[in-house]
């Protein structure tokens, strides 16, 4: 007798594969040297919003308050870095689990694994998985949207030929999936609505072409995006007007979203180079061969598709392939510039299919080829796991060497004098406000919160500083005392101060 896939008790072994993999996933970020590494720039805006240890960062438009409330739990209660790195390690950990859980009782369980192992040998997952970034927790959303979508939309036969068994003779959708499908749709928008319309957009397409189960899934679709999009479209008009203006906001901020067919190779450059390119080139300057793995993404999906039409279980992976593809394309060919965890996402879907071709290969093959099928298969992914390390311990010393900048500065400026509560303008100013536990007053770029008369107000009653690395002296400036910082990089950082304020700095 076959068990309904619905059984308490096969539900468990399906994910030993995946849990082998998440623990792992978390003992190698464990040992890595994120686990260690100060927040960075993105980290201290979303951090200061819920920490009572530093004034709040401008929060501009594009941004979303999803990672700010799942770091809020131990930045509430401590300032511990090293408290919120293994907190947020635990989290990466057990959302890779749920993420693909419901993908364990659609494929071969190996399966799975492998496309969780795929995913986490990526050198920007191990990355970010301790990190206050809400990219990879989108992955997750994602990925667990687009399986419990499948799980209704798939016929209970191929459902149940997945795994070697009959088709369910009620062929009935589990409630529980249409539930599962809203809270995933949900989560994801929380955290970047933008992306989260994306996603649904190929699933809202499959679901109208769909059976009887349409409504269903568009109903959970909606709920889904109804609740994860409330709390932006709340703040939409109070901070900005209507969703709108804040849209148009969001535009401005990431240079205008339009067609960018040079976006491929700004991706290709930043892949093993930065973790933001903006402006970004196309001159490829890294080792060609640790990126050979990128172009060859395609060629597998498709070909993992082709074998899972031969084998039945097309329906099964068409909808990850499809979210993981447009997902893909926006940040390919609509944003002009790059960041390696903007892809995260698609890749999350994408491993499915690939996957799917490293098992097909080896369970179709007969005979003593079966054992060199199976070891070419586990070359190539220790191979991608060797060279992604490799760059992440390139990428990761570059980081950890910047956000020690940040630190060194924000110590010489309490050494000149400056205390709380104070305020910093100038380049970088998010950050460095954070580690100096100051506000941030920006009047130009992307966080501008003021006007230059408000800024000038600003340094007349408080402590006031105004950083500049690479930029001319700005005008509100002039006759203000200036000082240079010399990081121990090399950086000097210029530090304009104004006189006869509450701000009197030492020597």
């Amino acid at each position: 007798m076959i068990r309904s896939w619905r059984a308490p008790m096969p539900a468990v072994r399906p994910a030993v594969p995946l849990m082998i993999v998440a623990v792992a996933y978390g003992i190698a970020q464990l040992a890595g040297a994120a686990a260690h590494m100060r927040l960075g720039w993105d980290e201290t805006v979303y951090v200061s919003q819920v920490s009572p240890h530093v004034p709040a960062a401008y929060f501009s438009a594009p941004r979303a308050r999803g990672i700010t409330l799942l770091a809020a739990p131990v930045v509430a209660v401590t300032s511990s870095l090293t408290a919120l790195r293994w907190y947020m390690t635990v989290v990466s950990s057990v959302g890779l689990v749920v993420a693909y859980w419901p993908w364990t009782r659609l494929l071969r369980p190996v399966t799975v694994g492998i496309a969780a192992l795929l995913l986490t040998s990526l050198w920007m997952v191990r990355f970010y998985g301790n990190e206050v970034m809400p990219n990879l927790y989108v992955a997750y959303g994602a990925v667990a949207a687009a399986g419990w979508f499948t799980h209704v939309a798939a016929p209970r036969g191929e459902i149940a030929a997945a795994h070697g068994g009959v088709p369910d003779p009620g062929n009935a959708a589990p409630r529980r999936a249409y539930a599962w499908l809203a809270v995933a749709v949900g989560c994801t928008a929380l955290l970047r609505p933008g992306d989260a319309v994306w996603l649904v957009l190929p699933l809202a397409a499959a679901a109208v072409v769909m059976g009887w189960h349409r409504i269903g899934l568009l109903a959970g679709i909606a709920l889904g995006m109804v609740g994860g999009l409330l709390p932006w479209v709340v703040e939409a008009y109070v901070r900005f007007g209507d969703p709108l203006r804040r849209l148009r906001d969001s535009s401005r901020v990431e240079g205008g979203l339009g067609w960018h067919p040079d976006g491929v190779l700004m991706n290709l450059r930043a892949l093993n180079e930065f973790v933001l390119c903006r402006p970004c080139g196309t001159t490829i300057s890294h080792v060609p061969t640790l990126a050979l793995w990128w172009p060859a993404i395609p060629p597998l999906i498709a070909t993992g598709l082709v074998l899972a039409a031969r084998q039945g279980r097309l329906r099964l992976l068409a909808p990850a392939a499809a979210c993981g593809t447009v997902l893909a394309a926006v940040y390919l060919l609509f944003v002009g510039y790059a960041a390696p965890r903007f892809l995260i996402p698609a890749y999350a879907l994408l491993a499915l299919p690939v996957a799917e071709l490293a098992v097909g290969l080896v369970v179709l093959t007969r005979g003593r080829w079966r054992g060199a099928v199976a070891g070419a298969v586990a070359t190539g992914l220790v191979l991608l796991a060797a060279g992604q390390q490799v760059v992440l311990r390139r990428m990761s010393g570059f980081e950890a060497g910047s956000r020690r900048d940040y630190s060194w500065l924000a110590a010489s400026l309490r050494g000149l004098g400056l205390h709380r509560p104070c305020a910093l303008s100038g380049e970088q100013a998010q950050p460095l406000a954070f580690y100096a536990g100051c506000r941030s007053v920006e009047v130009n770029g992307n966080n501008a919160s003021t006007t230059t008369a408000g800024l000038v107000r600003e340094a007349r009653t408080t402590r006031f500083a105004d950083l500049e690395l690479t930029g001319a002296r700005p005008r509100y400036t002039r006759g203000w005392r200036r000082y240079v910082l010399t990081t121990p990089a090399g950086d000097h950082w210029r530090v304009y101060v104004p006189p006869g304020t509450a701000y009197a700095p030492r020597g």
